[in-house]
């Protein structure tokens, strides 16, 4: 049974991110093109609070993400009866995002896999650091999610 949850609980949030990492480049595609259509000193006026309107929808989208991943932990923890295989799934909730979104979002706005987000989001900034320091992101982003399927599957089978 746990092997089924396991399998389908990865499937779900690779759907699930790349349909949000959908969602997020429209919404960037619609600030750009408004954007095109407003003069540079607007434009520049403006960029400290639609920084913070960014902010704000993150920080509210993020509560509600966090709120789906705890209830679908907890109807694995429901359905297997094991806390520790229902955190390991929740953990890999949370690394699938920023492997999946991430990488749907960088090829939905055709800026190739070599994209990184946005200074004001702290997780970017660091990719950003490691890259100049010739660490690529989805070597890191790819070894949080390997690692924590390898804890899941020798959880599930040792």
């Amino acid at each position: 049974m746990e092997t089924i949850i396991f399998i389908y609980t990865i499937v779900f949030w690779i759907l699930f991110y790349i349909l949000q990492g959908m969602h997020d480049v429209n919404i960037v595609q619609e600030v750009k093109l408004l954007r095109r259509h407003i003069d540079d000193k607007i434009n520049n006026n403006l960029e400290a609070e639609i920084v913070k309107k960014e902010l704000g929808w993150k920080f509210w989208g993020g509560l509600e993400k966090t709120l789906v991943k705890v209830a679908c932990s907890l109807v694995v923890y429901l359905f297997a009866g094991d806390l520790y295989f229902a955190f390991l799934c929740l953990l890999l909730s949370v690394s699938l995002r920023w492997l999946v979104h991430d990488m749907t979002v960088a090829i939905g706005l055709g800026k190739g896999l070599s994209h990184i987000g946005p200074d004001f989001i702290w997780t970017d900034r660091m990719l950003k650091k490691m890259q100049k320091k010739g660490i690529n992101q989805y070597v890191v982003k790819l070894t949080f999610n390997l690692l924590l399927v390898g804890l899941t599957v020798v959880h599930l089978y040792a």
